[in-house]
């Protein structure tokens, strides 16, 4: 009876953590399109709190959640349904909102996973190999589901299927009334997997929110919508009848020009700052990364180029494009263009084709494509690109950015500059290789200083050669042709030095970014103050719980550490393994499926590894040794393996993360195995906190360190745990 009672809940801690995951991944994809950039990931922090209270809950009740066990699934299930429902329906609330309303599913997943753990506390390493397979398990299938589906569609699904497998747990031992109840609910949950409410209802949040580009416009339509893992595109029509614009998540608005074949039809392109990046070079081959609603496709033919590669991440852009064939002539199926669903960075790594002209043309908004609580971003501007950028071009080509504002503007000039050194230039000839132009009407439309910038909308020009005097003129005629700015062009105009002494005065960040520190959206200097306070919210609430309950301050700090070290190293592993995977999604799906599940397989083993207080636990040793040789590994090879086959390169990833992970599983359940029965579900929820610590400590020690930093610290608390362990565990 015992053995079968063991394997049940494991079946329901596995179904839990892996509904979790996929619930904390469609969070980042929802909140992602209704809040700004920074408060997606502390909302989704701020929710995921919720298994660290939920063990708390557990530690004053465990009998009694864990004796009304199927119940309490039934309860996740529905109650996570309701707040994906809230969420969707309820106009625009503000994060805090969100992140209440996304609370409790946490709180009662995290709850009744401590209880089951503390009820096995002799079998706690079986349980804690179910709730770590489910999550990898679960970081596999968020992506796919949302890809065949849409993220509320696969709650929804996830859901139904968590209460109906409750409602089979306790329908031999339930009250007529309540088989009633589930009954009406399933039938409800069924009911809108059939015909899914999100069909027929407005997403309100979405339509309502303050960082929609269209809100509280009424003339707008919406005239096609797709939702995937990766954005949320839309296209809407302003009803201007030559434009229609695609959003991403709501924001990076890019426009399709109404084309019917003739490009007489769109010639006002030329007027466009963008014209200028075509102009004066071989018109052979261009490269346009994030190519969008096709408007540089079109600029790119006007000026006269023959075969033109346009590269955008999101699929939903060339989808949309192509649905709305009739309007925009399906301009990536026209002849001599081509089209990629590719990362910008991976694309020109892999290519064999070398450019008269690149152009990267408002590639991104300030992105939240973080998955999760492990945030991820792009290296489309570090000194590595450009350098990689640069020797993509032919000989006198020209690498073109068109870029947000004047901050942005001068932390890719300053990457340049170091890049143009690193080709062999003299400091002293630089600035004869790179023209600034500013934009002061875009499309009729006045734009100079908007949003209280210096420049709005600048245009940065790398040349391989430098610009001649006639080449300078030239350009310099051509922008004020077309009421555009030269703020600095070689031998002719130089504003640049004002502009950047002006902003040199601000607390900004302008230096050029590297690959190990790719944050090029982190405008300002030191730590953004919204993760400190979290992060001493997250100290605060687990200093209450220590206190109050009077916990073994060794025991404590094994667990704190463990949980601190595991996301520090899992976040920073994702971000290392974007470049060499090519794609940020693939290095998340493998870096938590692969130390997740074979982490599950080592927490098997971890009782059969140790047993004695007294003698250092060697697991911990490996961990911080394998972190420290997958960082020098991924540092050696990463260039190598990008010009493998994909399936390949996934391969050799899982190969060598798999004993990486097998280890990180061991240290967790053998610490709890040290403890009384009455203290697990209290460090499980010491842990969960700490790994929403873990997490945020992992970004700030990034973006101000550099993520080999980020892994030596990470590694360095397993050694440090290694070397105290012994007298840590002594106190319990």
């Amino acid at each position: 009876m015992r053995q079968t009672s063991v394997k049940k809940d494991c079946i329901i801690t596995f179904g839990i953590s892996f509904v979790l995951f996929v619930y904390e991944v469609f969070l980042s994809r929802f909140f992602s399109a209704i809040l700004a950039y920074n408060f997606v990931f502390i909302a989704i922090s701020l929710a995921t709190l919720g298994a660290g209270f939920g063990g708390y809950v557990a530690y004053r009740s465990a009998l009694t959640i864990y004796r009304a066990r199927y119940l309490w699934l039934g309860m996740f299930a529905l109650v996570m349904l309701s707040a994906v429902f809230m969420m969707y329906i309820i106009p625009f609330r503000g994060m805090w909102f969100y992140a209440v309303t996304a609370f409790p599913p946490f709180l009662i997943g995290g709850a009744l996973i401590a209880a089951i753990l503390q009820a096995h506390h002799r079998q706690l390493h079986v349980i804690y190999f179910s709730d770590l397979v489910g999550a990898g398990l679960g970081a596999v299938c968020s992506v796919w589901f949302m890809n065949i589906l849409d993220p509320v569609q696969t709650i929804f699904i996830l859901g139904t299927v968590a209460l109906f497998i409750s409602f089979v747990l306790i329908a031999k031992h339930s009250t007529l009334r309540l088989k009633i109840t589930y009954t009406l609910v399933l039938l409800i949950a069924i009911y809108n997997i059939i015909e899914p409410f999100s069909k027929e209802m407005f997403f309100r949040a979405f339509t309502t929110s303050p960082n929609h580009v269209f809100n509280n416009k009424s003339d707008v339509k919406p005239v096609f919508s797709e939702w995937n893992s990766l954005a949320k595109t839309d296209v809407y029509d302003a009803g201007d009848g030559e434009l229609l614009y695609i959003t991403i998540d709501g924001g990076a608005v890019s426009p399709i020009s109404k084309y019917t074949g003739n490009l007489k039809q769109v010639d006002y392109l030329t007027r466009t700052t963008s014209y200028l990046a075509f102009q004066d070079i071989l018109k052979e081959r261009a490269l346009i990364i994030g190519a969008g609603g096709g408007q540089e496709v079109l600029t790119a033919q006007i000026a006269g180029f023959k075969q033109i590669d346009a590269v955008d991440i999101n699929e939903g852009s060339f989808k949309a494009v192509q649905k709305m064939s009739r309007f925009s002539g399906d301009v990536f199926n026209q002849p001599g263009v081509s089209a990629f669903v590719s990362d910008g960075r991976t694309f020109i790594r892999q290519t064999k084709n070398q450019y008269d002209i690149i152009y990267l043309s408002l590639v991104k908004k300030e992105s939240e494509n973080g998955l999760g609580i492990a945030l991820t971003e792009n290296y489309l501007f570090t000194q590595e690109a450009i350098e990689e950028y640069i020797n993509k071009l032919k000989p006198g080509g020209r690498l073109a950015f068109l870029l947000h504002d004047e901050v942005e503007m001068l932390k890719v000039e300053n990457a340049a500059e170091k890049a143009l050194q690193s080709q062999g230039v003299h400091e002293s000839q630089i600035h004869e290789h790179i023209a600034v132009i500013g934009t002061y009407q875009h499309l009729g439309h006045v734009v100079w200083g908007m949003n209280k910038t210096v420049i709005t909308r600048p245009l940065l020009i790398i040349s391989q050669n430098p610009f001649t005097g006639q080449d300078a003129r030239q350009l310099k005629t051509e922008a004020e042709n077309i009421q555009q700015i030269p703020l600095h062009v070689p031998l002719i105009a130089d504003r640049l030095s004002a502009i950047k002494d002006s902003l040199n005065k601000e607390n900004l960040d302008l230096l050029s970014n590297r690959d190990d520190k790719p944050f090029f959206y982190q405008k300002t200097k030191g730590v953004p103050n919204s993760l400190l306070w979290l992060l001493a919210i997250v100290f605060t609430i687990s200093l209450l719980f220590v206190r109050k309950k009077r916990l073994p301050y060794g025991n404590i700090a094994y667990i704190s550490g463990i949980g601190i070290g595991f996301m520090i190293i899992e976040t920073t592993l994702i971000q290392r393994l974007i470049l060499p995977l090519g794609h940020p999604t693939y290095a998340f799906v493998l870096v938590l499926s692969v130390l997740l599940v074979s982490g599950g397989i080592g927490s098997m083993f971890s009782s059969h590894w140790s047993s004695n207080r007294s003698t250092r636990f060697s697991p911990l040793l490996w961990v911080a040794v394998l972190t420290i040789g997958l960082n020098l590994l991924i540092s050696w090879y990463q260039e190598e393996m990008i010009y493998l086959p994909l399936l390949y390169r996934l391969i050799l990833g899982a190969i060598v993360l798999i004993p990486l992970g097998f280890f990180m599983g061991m240290p967790f359940p053998f610490g709890l195995s040290l403890l009384s029965e009455r203290q697990v579900s209290i460090s499980w929820a010491i842990n969960g906190l700490m790994t929403i610590a873990g997490s945020l400590l992992a970004v700030l020690i990034s973006i101000n360190l550099g993520f080999t930093v980020a892994l030596v610290i990470g590694a360095s608390l397993y050694g440090l745990l290694y070397l105290f362990q012994p007298r840590l565990s002594m106190q319990g």
